[in-house]
């Protein structure tokens, strides 16, 4: 397995130069420097390719990477000659350097969030060829192809792969699309863009929100690198429900968002008058980008980084309010607009988002249990991550600076506990319906704050440990905190080796194996994904098919290179598809048939890949199965069960 992603290493660098390069070149012409600069990096970079995929079309711009190279370079060149015009040439943003010592901590830190995080979805994963065996993935993956023919990836255009012109956040399709240099990778690209995303963008996001949070704190900072691994609720849990990539990408950058902001307004705090445009500019544009990177990406996280801002912003006003000259008036009005802000977009995404569908699986004491030992969404229990998330929460609530943290801890798991373990329509729309009252969405936004908590937990251990053994030498501290990061990777890995592959349980359900396995009995079938393949060699390239899209057979215009109705994995609601799902079977002896294929650009071919299912996300539809022997069919291949049809019975 290993020798199959090593195989594949330079699409992995592909798609950390998409990933990172803009940001990087962006980040220093904004006078960011050191982890400020590479944390934040992601999200510029999301943020300003999301931003370019919306722009190069009215601009008449094909979407490609010779295109967006150009426009990154000249971007960043600008950025940098009037960065020189507003400030002098010292870098601010994370100042002052860290000590060499701190800066070996954090490394070694990153190297075991990082490596912790790749073993695990690459274990979960498998092969780099591997296809997520979801619904969702039928239109994400479609998408990269539309992206390749269309020639954009803007987020009021994407939903042109279904034929729709209504906004759809693409900032995951605008990345991805880049790191695709042929039709056939794209399976190969998603999961490695999906690895840079939970292995690298990730640890190093949140890592920066703990530095800021800690103000600079050495210990906390590298502690936080290394237990980015700890929680299976974020990012690992993204990449096997769902499939929801856009909203991983949304919450990875999250944590870089919340940090940019809180230092550019400490900046323009901070500062004097004059200087206030100078320090505040470079992180504040960054933050900018950070939340379009976000918003970008799937809207609802926004709320996340709203509320964890807010709730700092906050508390950092109300801790001065009674000093000389605090003006409290300006400040509870300053609290109440934020707050009133958040509170109308929050409502907006609630009622456009529509009526929550997901129903209680828990009841409030089962819920409230998961979010104490981070089981959520019935995931196995973090015992040592809770314990240490205790000790955090002890020494934030005993620092008024960090105390807003808990706060936030305390809110996120509310939402949790409300979608999980409530069904009370108007208060669970309000509060979940930006998620949809999906628990497992709303228990992966739990990690953002409770990684940084628990390296506070970690970090006040080794300290008392450090006090408490004999004065060896200056570094003891240090070694302590190296010692705990050596146990956390060892007690990963026995982890990732013991169970490779955590089944996911949903309500009564259990999978039986990863979500990317392909199998007789998966999603798409061995022999299904077999007759996709060859699909090139035996339709024209012109070709319309049609079949039963909650099948897998959605993924024939991705993986088979032809078009099909529909391209997702949700059947159209119309009368006309309605006749075809029931009786396309009988088109040879029903004319009705034939007219209703015509409101569906006539289709020559239909896939059967079975009658469909019960489940969530499946349909029954008898008319697209058992073609044998019904007149106006001809059959054209098989692959097993798997089968495909030309449709004679419409002239």
């Amino acid at each position: 397995m290993i020798a199959d992603w090593f195989a594949q290493s330079g699409l992995l660098l592909l798609a950390l130069l998409v990933v990172f390069l803009p940001g990087l070149l962006l980040g220093f012409a904004l006078r960011l420097r050191g982890l400020m600069l590479w944390a934040s990096a992601p999200s510029i970079s999301v943020g300003l390719l999301a931003l370019l995929a919306i722009v190069f079309p009215f601009l008449g711009i094909r979407w490609g990477l010779l295109a967006v190279t150009l426009a990154v370079v000249a971007i960043a060149a600008v950025t940098l000659l009037i960065s020189f015009g507003i400030r002098r040439r010292r870098a601010v943003a994370d100042a002052p350097r860290p000590h060499a010592r701190n800066t070996l901590l954090l490394i070694a830190g990153l190297v075991v969030g990082a490596g912790l995080n790749a073993a695990r979805l690459m274990t979960y994963i498998g092969t780099p060829t591997a296809i997520s065996q979801t619904n969702d993935a039928v239109f994400h993956l479609n998408a990269l192809r539309w992206v390749a023919e269309s020639g954009t990836s803007s987020s009021l255009d994407i939903s042109g792969l279904l034929g729709g012109t209504t906004f759809y956040p693409a900032a995951w399709h605008a990345i991805t699309s880049l790191v695709v240099p042929d039709i056939g990778l794209i399976p190969v690209a998603v999961n490695m863009v999906a690895l840079v995303i939970a292995a690298v963008v990730w640890p190093l996001g949140v890592t920066l929100l703990a530095r800021v949070v800690s103000r600079g704190d050495g210990i906390v900072t590298a502690l936080a690198a290394a237990l980015s691994a700890g929680l299976m609720a974020f990012p690992q849990l993204m990449f096997e429900w769902g499939v929801l990539y856009p909203y991983a990408l949304s919450l990875a950058v999250v944590p870089a968002a919340v940090a940019l902001t809180i230092t550019a307004v400490r900046s323009w705090r901070g500062a004097r008058r004059g200087d206030r445009l100078r320090l505040a500019a470079g992180p504040g544009v960054a933050a900018l980008l950070a939340v379009a990177a976000v918003t970008l990406s799937q809207p609802s996280s926004v709320l996340a980084w709203g509320l964890l801002v807010m709730l700092w912003f906050s508390g950092s006003l109300l801790l001065g309010i009674r000093s000389p000259g605090a003006r409290p008036v300006l400040r509870w009005a300053v609290i109440a607009g934020g707050w009133a802000a958040v509170a109308i977009v929050w409502l907006a995404l609630a009622y456009l988002a529509g009526p929550v569908l997901w129903r209680s699986y828990r009841g409030v004491f089962g819920a409230v249990a998961d979010v104490l030992v981070n089981s959520h969404s019935l995931l196995p229990p973090a015992w040592a991550m809770s314990v240490l998330l205790l000790a955090g929460l002890v020494v934030a609530v005993r620092d008024r600076r960090v105390r807003w943290l808990v706060v936030g801890w305390a809110a996120l798991s509310v939402l949790y506990i409300v979608s999980v373990g409530t069904d009370l329509p108007v208060i669970k729309r309000v509060l979940t319906g930006p998620w949809y009252g999906d628990s497992f969405r709303l228990a992966a936004m739990v990690p953002i704050v409770v990684v940084p908590l628990a390296a506070f937990g970690l970090a006040m251990i080794v300290r008392v440990v450090t006090a408490a053994l004999p004065l060896l030498s200056r570094g003891r501290r240090d070694a302590v905190a190296l010692v705990s990061m050596a146990v956390i990777a060892v007690v990963g890995a026995v982890g990732i080796a013991l169970a490779p592959v955590i089944l996911l349980r949903v309500a009564d359900e259990t999978d039986t194996q990863s979500r990317y396995a392909m199998d007789a009995d998966s999603y798409l079938s061995e022999d299904e994904h077999r007759l996709l393949t060859e699909l090139p060699d035996l339709v024209p390239r012109d070709a319309l098919l049609i079949a039963n899209p909650s099948t897998g057979a959605g993924f024939a215009y991705v993986l088979g290179e032809r078009d099909i109705v529909p391209r997702t994995w949700a059947p159209p609601e119309s009368l006309a598809w309605d006749l075809i799902a029931a009786g396309l079977r009988d088109a040879g002896e029903d004319p009705a048939i034939c007219e209703a294929l015509a409101a569906y650009g006539g289709p020559d071919y239909v896939l059967d890949f079975g009658i469909g299912g019960t489940g969530p996300g499946e349909y029954l539809m008898p008319g697209m199965t058992d073609f044998e022997g019904q007149p106006g069919f001809e059959e054209v291949a098989a692959e097993g069960e798997a089968s495909l049809w030309r449709i004679t019975a419409c002239g």
